[in-house]
């Protein structure tokens, strides 16, 4: 069975180690540096998810998932931030995000979050509903 690919977009390299083990051995995971290298990484080899930060230098992860998913539509994508205002979130989810995971909810909820977008759900991390104003529920 082949491994699932992703890129995951971190400007913070101990973040990006911190994302990458907390997804173990169970997917072929590729750190990219900013939204310039994710877009890059996208042309050369297409990933079955992205997984990105919002707040980085240069281009935004808004601003790379919307170049990507303008021309890739089909790929899924899940914002793994700080950033819990509820603004940025809809926006997010507006512009096409499959996933929300505030950082501080990666621990617990991040290979879930992986795994229900990879069965064609959607996933917001509890931090994420509780500063939208959504009930707990189980995802």
């Amino acid at each position: 069975m082949r491994q699932v690919r992703v890129i995951l977009a971190e400007d913070h390299p101990d973040m990006a180690q911190h994302l990458q083990a907390l997804l173990g051995s169970r997917y072929a995971v590729h750190i990219v540096p900013n939204g310039q290298a994710l877009i890059a990484a996208v042309r050369l080899d297409i990933p079955d998810l992205i997984i990105s930060d919002i707040a980085m230098p240069g281009i935004s992860g808004l601003a790379a998932a919307r170049s990507i998913l303008e021309l890739h539509p089909q790929i899924p994508i899940i914002f793994a931030t700080v950033l819990d205002e509820p603004a940025i979130i809809r926006r997010a989810l507006a512009e096409g995000a499959r996933g929300y995971v505030v950082k501080s909810d990666a621990g617990d909820e991040l290979a879930g979050a992986v795994d229900a977008v990879l069965a064609g759900g959607q996933y917001i991390s509890s931090s994420a509903r509780a500063v939208l104003g959504d009930r707990p529920r189980s995802n």
